[in-house]
């Protein structure tokens, strides 16, 4: 329309300088710049026109055609012609968008809760009219941050603040499912996945009770680990213990069965270094004779 406007503009000037030629000497003419004046206005005028009845709507883009105001149609990516005065186009994106939204709720526990959302939508593809006509261009503000806040203050209030933590992934899927039906009727998509939960913040109070609770929960851990360590080594005392009273059993019933001649060759074996022992009695020396005390155990037995 700006090329319309300057041909009008030239149009006039044009006349004006035929008027200026009435006033001037006869050696001056500006008949004939005057005519070339109005001739590029006209041209101007025609294809200012003509290129304002030319509309290209880009790709990841549908335009919304409006005949006097009213809805008209939808316009797919490629060159289309209108009625200029007639028609008017909006575009309106269709590819994936991102949103993020923060949001303020309280939990089953009255834990007031505050939350970053971020959520990749696009429009329905041959619904942005539809769009256009029930929310138009503002559809973010309008439309997106008051459902993703709505549908999390409905699904946080199904959950303690504890749970929250702890259940992450089940809330943010309870919460897309909301979104979803909710955008379902506005003709916006939620794409797979497309819910993040960048945050959830606390009051500095509930951050502080969470932090004692965990360095409890720690000490105990820790004194559960004392406590399990000082029992394993209590059994291993006892068992200890009756493996000793066991061999000191067995001990008393073989010196009973051979007379304990077999019993002390047994010991004195285990506790040899190496070098036969002699034991002193009456100031005389005497070495143990195993190969006596061998045939005493054959003739037991």
């Amino acid at each position: 329309m700006l090329a319309v406007f300057l041909g009008v503009v030239i149009i006039v000037l044009s006349f004006m300088l035929s008027g200026l030629n009435k006033q001037t000497s006869d050696t001056v003419n500006l008949k004939p710049m005057a005519w070339t004046a109005r001739m590029v206005g006209v041209f101007m005028i025609i294809g200012g026109v003509l290129w304002s009845g030319v509309v290209q709507v880009p790709a990841g883009y549908e335009g919304v055609r409006l005949r006097f105001g009213a809805l008209d149609g939808t316009m797919n990516p490629g060159i289309h012609i209108v009625i200029p005065g007639v028609h008017r186009v909006e575009l309106m994106e269709t590819r994936t968008q991102k949103e993020e939204s923060q949001a303020t709720a309280a939990s089953r526990d009255l834990q007031i809760v505050t939350t970053t959302l971020a959520l990749n939508f696009r429009l329905a593809p041959g619904k942005v009219d539809e769009v256009y006509g029930s929310v138009g261009l503002l559809y973010k503000q309008r439309v997106i941050d008051p459902t993703v806040q709505e549908s999390l203050k409905v699904v946080t209030a199904r959950y303690t603040a504890e749970e929250l933590i702890r259940s992450r992934a089940q809330v943010k899927t309870e919460v897309e499912t909301e979104i979803i039906r909710r955008l379902g009727s506005y003709n916006i998509i939620v794409d797979p996945s497309g819910l993040s939960i960048v945050n959830f913040d606390f009051s500095p109070e509930f951050n502080k009770a969470i932090e004692a609770k965990q360095v409890a929960q720690q000490e105990a851990e820790k004194q559960k680990y004392v406590l399990q360590q000082a029992e394993l080594q209590k059994q291993t005392e006892v068992a200890r213990a009756k493996g000793t009273a066991e061999a000191a059993k067995l001990n008393a019933e073989a010196l009973k069965v051979n007379g304990g001649g077999l019993v002390i060759a047994r010991e004195w074996i285990e506790k040899w270094d190496g070098k036969l022992p002699s034991v002193a009695s009456g100031g005389s020396q005497f070495m143990i004779d195993l190969s006596s005390i061998m045939k005493d155990a054959n003739v037991n037995r």
